[in-house]
C-alpha cells in the first residue's frame, strides 16, 4: 500500500486526464441536476461493458459453483475484447441478485472471480442458472457508504468486501421511505419505473460527455466519470437511475449551492492509497472529511472514477 498524489501511483495519465475535465451547461430535472463533464482529449478504449457482454453471450456470470458463495460470483469473457464491470451495478437471477463491489476489468479470454454484495435478502434458491443484467445501479447514497467499507476492507485485509449487514439494512429503510413492500433493491426500482423513464429521458447524455457531476435540490450527491463518450452513454441510465432512486427518497431541504467543478477539485486535492485492482490495474481509493471514492486505472486509463461526498 502506498499514499501519494491522486492518481500519479497508477499514471501520470489519469490525473493529467482528470485535471483536462471542463464543464457543460447543467440539466436540471425534478429535483437533480446533472452538471456533464467533457474532456479535450477522450479515450475510447476497445471495452464492453458488462451489460453488453452479457447481451451478446460473450461473456457468462454465474455462482461460483453449485454451492454458490454470498460475496463473490464468477465471470467468464469467452469473447476477444476485455469487459468493463461498474461498481454498484445490479445483476439478477442465479441464487440472489448482486451488485459489483468495485469496479473491474475482465481481459479478454479469461475468467475471474469478482467481489460482490447481495441486494435481494431472503433468497438462496435457484432463480436462473445465470445472472442477467439489470437496467439498474445501487443507489448513490448507499454507494458511498459501501465505497467507504470496501476501503476500509482493503486497509485491514487487501480484500474488496463491503459491509454486508450494513446494506441489507439500508435497504431495509429505503424500501420504507419509499413505501415499497419489497427486501430487493429491484421491487423499488420497480415501483418507479415511470419516473425513473422521465429523469432518463430528460438527462440523457450529450454526444461528447464522458462524466457527470450529480447535485440533488443543490447539494452535491456524486460523481462518475469514464473513458469516452461511448462508455459513458452506454453506462449512463444505469448509474443515474441510482441517483433518482434517492432524490425520489430524500426527504432534504432544497439548498441554494449552484452546480460546480468544487468537488473534482476537492478529488484532486485528496491522498490516494493505491491497491491491486480485481484484474488488471491499480484500484486507487480516497477518503478525507469532504470526499469518498475510488477509481480504476488500467494501462494508464481511469476506467471508472467515482467519487462521493462525506455525510
Amino acid at each position: 500500500m502506498s499514499t501519494k498524489p491522486v492518481f500519479e501511483s497508477a499514471a501520470d495519465a489519469g490525473r493529467r486526464w482528470l485535471e483536462a475535465l471542463h464543464p457543460a451547461t447543467p440539466v436540471r430535472f425534478g429535483d437533480i441536476a446533472v452538471m456533464p463533464l467533457r474532456t479535450v482529449a477522450p479515450v475510447d478504449p476497445p471495452w464492453l461493458l458488462l451489460s453488453e457482454a452479457l447481451a451478446s453471450a460473450s461473456v457468462e456470470a454465474s455462482e461460483t459453483g453449485d454451492q454458490g458463495t454470498v460475496p463473490a460470483i464468477h465471470i467468464a469473457n469467452r469473447g476477444a475484447q476485455d469487459v468493463l464491470l461498474l461498481d454498484g451495478e445490479e445483476l439478477v437471477g442465479a441464487k440472489q441478485n448482486r451488485i459489483l463491489n468495485t469496479t473491474v476489468l475482465v481481459r479478454a479470454h479469461s475468467t475471474l472471480e469478482v467481489p460482490v454484495s447481495c441486494v435481494e435478502q431472503g433468497r438462496w434458491s435457484w432463480g436462473t442458472r445465470r445472472f442477467s443484467p439489470s437496467a439498474h445501479s445501487l443507489y448513490a447514497s448507499l454507494r458511498l457508504k459501501k465505497a467507504a467499507s470496501v476501503h476500509k476492507s482493503l486497509r485491514a485485509t487487501r480484500t474488496h468486501q463491503s459491509d454486508q449487514i450494513g446494506i441489507w439494512t439500508d435497504l431495509k429503510e429505503k424500501a420504507a421511505a419509499l413505501s415499497v413492500n419489497s427486501s430487493a433493491m429491484a421491487g423499488a426500482f420497480t415501483g418507479y419505473r415511470t419516473d425513473l423513464d422521465d429523469y432518463t429521458r430528460a438527462l440523457a447524455p450529450m454526444p461528447d460527455q464522458v462524466g457527470a457531476l450529480v447535485y440533488n435540490r443543490g447539494a452535491w450527491w456524486g460523481m462518475d466519470v469514464l473513458p469516452g463518450p461511448r462508455l459513458f452513454s452506454e453506462a449512463w441510465p444505469r448509474l443515474l437511475s441510482g441517483y433518482v432512486l434517492d432524490a425520489l427518497g430524500s426527504a432534504a431541504e432544497r439548498r441554494p449551492d449552484e452546480p460546480s467543478l468544487e468537488p473534482l477539485r476537492a478529488l484532486l486535492a485528496t491522498a490516494v492509497e493505491t491497491f491491486p485492482a480485481v484484474g488488471p490495474g491499480e484500484d486507487c481509493r480516497f477518503s478525507s472529511s469532504q470526499i469518498v471514492g475510488a477509481a480504476l486505472v488500467v494501462d494508464g486509463i481511469v476506467a471508472h472514477a467515482m467519487a462521493f461526498p462525506m455525510p
